[in-house]
Order: C-alpha cells, then structure tokens, then sequence
C-alpha cells in the first residue's frame, strides 16, 4: 500500500516503515466490533432466566401449599437448567466475538511493516503500488548503536586475547578517537592459510557519530597497531 521512509532516515524500533494493502482486513475487523458489541442474545438470556427464577420460586411456594404438583415443580426446576445453560452459552458466544475482534485485529497487525530494531535505513526496495513477494524485502535498515568491529589478529596473538578485553578504535574517518570497545567473540579456529584468526569487538555508538564501514585501526595492549572495519 505504502512505504513511509527512505534511505537515510532514521526510524525508533516498532516504528511502521510500510504497510500491506488492508482494505479486507479493516473490513472484517469492523465486523469482529460489530458482532462483539451486539449483547442481545446475553441481555435475553439473562432476562429470561430471572423470569425462570421468578417462576420456579412461584412453584416451590404452591407446591408447599399443596396448589402445584410435583411434575410443575420438576418442569419449572429443568427449564430453570436449562437457561441457565442458555446464559452461559450467550456468554461463551460473546467472549468467541470478543477474540474474533483481537483475530481481525492480529491479522491487520501484521499487515503493518515495523521496524525490529532503532537505526538507519539504508536501502529501499520497493514503492507503493508495487508487489510484494513472499521473499521480497521493502527497506533495508542498519543499527548504528553498537558498531561491530572486526578484527584479524595473528595466531600468535592467540594467547593474549581475551572475551571482555577493552581495546582502544581509532575509526579513519569520523570523529577523532580512540574510542574504547569490548572484545565480544574470538574466533575458535584459526585459518590454517592466512594464520590468522578474528576477534569482534563492540563499540558503544549512541550518537551515530562513529560512521558505520569505514577502515579503523585497534590498538591491543599486548600487540602491535591491528587493521579493522566497523560495521
């Protein structure tokens, strides 16, 4: 039906980026209201059990008087069951119409396209008006709070590097560093080619101002100047 954002703005989590066409949606939702706000058959059965109280009540009183039989007190007792069973059905009939309004509702949900996480679009796909696949895409959006950096260290570095490290990031572009990140994952296998192996770091970026891929170098107390990206 619509995309509302472009590339380079900036949208908060759960913010809708776009939307499906909704018309049958907003429809059966309408409908969902209208039937769960209907309270007649609940309302006619309440009245007809307090009529039914009222009545086999009238009979237990003739009947210690020896005025009614005890086939009216049974009869007047079976039909007092059975509004109650009336009732209840009513009520069960207004509660199913009550989820049928969260159904319609669920379903014109998720014909809604938010956004997952705070951040950046960064590419947009498609237009309103235009098809989309079940594999298609509408935007592309890029979280500029944290940055991953990616490091290669070398194999003899192993030893050294440790998950919770902190490590001074110097981004090439940008806002002048360092800046501190938290070593996150290191690598388990080291590549037998290169004899190298990775380290991710996380760099806090709340401002967005650290620009996301740009070339970075980090400095490892124990190591010498490292080559890395953020992304």
């Amino acid at each position: 039906a619509e995309v509302n954002v472009d590339i380079g703005d900036r949208v908060e989590q759960g913010q809708i980026v776009g939307s499906l066409r909704t018309e049958v949606q907003e429809a059966v939702r309408r409908l969902a209201i209208l039937q769960a706000e209907n309270r007649s058959a609940v309302i006619a059965a309440e009245t007809q059990l307090t009529f039914e109280a009222y009545e086999l009540e009238r009979i237990r009183n003739l009947r210690e008087r020896g005025v009614a039989t005890e086939a009216q007190l049974i009869e007047r007792e079976a039909a007092m069951v059975l509004r109650e069973a009336e009732l209840e059905d009513a009520l069960a009939q207004a509660r199913a119409a009550e989820i049928d309004v969260e159904r319609a509702e669920a379903e014109l949900e998720v014909r809604l396209l938010r956004a997952p996480i705070a951040g950046v679009v960064s590419d947009r796909y498609l237009d309103g008006g235009e098809y989309l696949r079940d594999d298609g895409r509408v935007v592309t959006i890029v979280q500029l709070d944290s940055l991953r950096v990616e490091v290669f260290l070398p194999q003899l570095a192993y030893p050294d590097i440790s998950v919770g490290d902190l490590v001074p990031i110097t981004p090439e572009l940008g806002p002048v560093g360092p800046f501190e990140a938290e070593v996150e994952i290191k690598d388990p296998v080291i590549d037998a080619a290169s004899a190298t192996f990775r380290v991710r770091l996380r760099l806090a970026n709340p401002e967005g101002a650290v620009i996301s891929g740009t070339r970075c170098s980090a400095l490892f107390p124990r190591l010498s100047l490292s080559e890395a990206s953020l992304q």
